[in-house]
């Protein structure tokens, strides 16, 4: 009886040992400490990294002193982030760089811009009553530099300019007055290497001026 209870224990502990061995038949999810985890794999992920603004190409138009002519020049993209800082950075006029080629702007005397407003593809330029002080030639290229460089603003094609919140009427560039939208075939005999504007029947124009009180009051 002994001798039997004695095999009895040794082939339990045989299969024992035999399944400590085995591979278990039920795959089953443990949870790992998290000390035997490298710390690598604990930190965050960085964020993702947000890829940078298109801005539009800046483009503007500045005057060839000797000629009298419009040449495009380039700014940096984030100074036509909106159509406001691309008119500002017209304002500012040329670069020394610029200016030891020979080129100019016939805006000197504007000092501000109110205002700029877009409905679809046509913007409204509203300027300071300054520029009221720029005569002769020099109003003519002064206007084609605010619409050759508006519509070179992506969506924009065609230009209204105010002056303190005031329709005026502005030269064409052989001087005919207007008060429409302007669009950059209006000035394209201005640029350089094109062929030189017909002569206007007008006389050249007068200064632009803001509309009369009385004129306001009756509209």
């Amino acid at each position: 009886m002994r001798r039997f209870w004695r095999t009895f224990a040794l082939a339990a502990l045989v299969l024992v040992v035999g399944a400590g061995c085995g591979v278990s038949g039920q795959q089953r999810a443990s949870v790992i400490p998290r000390a035997d985890v490298p710390s690598a794999l604990w930190e965050p992920s960085p964020p993702p990294v947000s890829p940078s603004p298109a801005y539009p190409a800046a483009t503007i138009y500045l005057v060839e002193a000797k000629d009298g002519v419009l040449v495009p020049v380039h700014r940096s993209q984030q100074q036509a982030s909106t159509l406001f800082a691309l008119m500002q950075s017209l304002l500012v006029g040329p670069t020394d760089a610029e200016v030891a080629r020979g080129l100019t702007s016939a805006l000197t005397a504007v000092s501000k811009i109110n205002n700029v407003s877009r409905s679809g593809t046509l913007a409204t330029i509203d300027l300071g009553s300054s520029f009221s002080e720029i005569r002769g030639q020099s109003q003519i290229l002064a206007t084609a530099q605010i619409v050759l460089t508006a519509v070179s603003f992506p969506g924009v094609d065609s230009v209204l300019i105010e002056l303190d919140g005031h329709p005026v009427t502005v030269p064409l560039a052989d001087g005919t007055l207007t008060s429409r939208p302007l669009r950059a075939d209006d000035y394209s005999c201005l640029l350089v290497g094109s062929r030189p504007c017909a002569p206007s029947s007008e006389s050249p124009p007068p200064p632009v001026s803001l509309p009369s009180p009385s004129a306001t009051a009756s509209s």
